[in-house]
């Protein structure tokens, strides 16, 4: 039986600090991605207005690209960023702000919610905020949601007709790993999930969507999660298992287990380097359009 933890997310400081150490052993070209996902979202939109929310919106930095596609795609671009961590929200309302005065983002229309989306879905049903979206973006959040299935259903109803909900997950190799910690423990601030099992779950419980996923290739650099020495490498252990001071807090023969399937899903470059498959899962979630009798 699984036991309960509290993972890295109840430390929001140092999960985005060990976050930007994975980003800098990570490997991809995420430009060319967003912009195929955000193409196929809004293929056959054609209204004057589209209304975007984003769960998990953070900073900024990962919704830039999306957001300048959006802008030069329709008139008016209203988005909504839902994000408990209040600091992320402050610094993304700057970006907003930089970016406006460079004249960017000029026909976008940013608000910001300081809240769980459970708080804001429940606000929502009473109609004390916006409730209804042609996109809605969750990227790596839904490990976050208390009840990933039931969250995203709910998301799902808040899309217009032909709407599209996107989520980013881990995964592959990655993916698996999580899948296999999430046998040994569990979080309700944070599923041990992977995009697979997400899709599987969401074709069970939406067997109506239109559901497609995009698979973007990707590597994670891992030689130091193999150096016991290496502060570095704990703080990337850290964070690709989601478990505070992972060598130092669980039980050897977990941490042996773990370790081993880590070992086992490697690869080496002919540098010597040590990579890990890290790919990540655009789960495309459409709500089909009402056809009239």
């Amino acid at each position: 039986m699984a036991q309960e933890i509290k993972s890295l997310i109840h430390n929001p400081e140092e999960y985005h600090r060990k976050m930007q150490i994975l980003y800098k052993s990570v490997t991809y070209d995420e430009h060319n991605v967003i912009k195929k996902v955000i193409g196929e979202a809004v293929s056959d939109t054609k209204c004057h207005t589209i209304r975007v929310l984003s769960v998990g919106s953070g900073n900024g930095t990962r919704e830039d690209l999306s957001i300048t596609l959006l802008s030069e795609r329709f008139p008016e671009v209203f988005y909504t960023g839902v994000d408990p961590a209040e600091e992320e929200l402050q610094q993304f309302n700057t970006f907003s702000v930089s970016k406006k005065a460079q004249k960017e983002w000029e026909n976008v229309d940013l608000k910001f919610h300081n809240e769980t989306i459970e708080d804001y879905i429940e606000k929502a049903d009473k109609g004390e905020v916006a409730g209804k979206f042609h996109i809605i973006v969750a990227l790596q959040s839904v490990y976050h949601f208390t009840d990933p299935v039931t969250t995203i259903k709910q998301l799902y109803d808040m899309l217009e007709d032909g709407g599209v909900l996107v989520n980013l997950m881990q995964s592959g190799d990655i993916g698996k790993l999580a899948m296999e910690i999430g046998k040994h423990y569990y979080d309700p601030k944070n599923w041990f999930i992977d995009a697979e099992w997400v899709e599987e779950k969401m074709r069970e419980r939406i067997p109506d969507a239109k559901i497609t996923t995009v698979i973007q290739p990707q590597t994670c650099k891992i030689n130091a999660c193999f150096d016991e020495q290496s502060s570095e490498g704990n703080d990337l252990l850290d964070f690709i298992t989601q478990i505070p001071n992972f060598r130092k807090t669980i039980p050897k023969e977990i941490k042996d287990e773990i370790m081993e399937s880590l070992n086992n899903k490697k690869r080496i470059d002919p540098n010597g380097d040590i990579f890990i498959n890290w790919d990540a899962g655009y789960l495309l979630i459409r709500k089909e359009e009402k056809k009239l009798h």
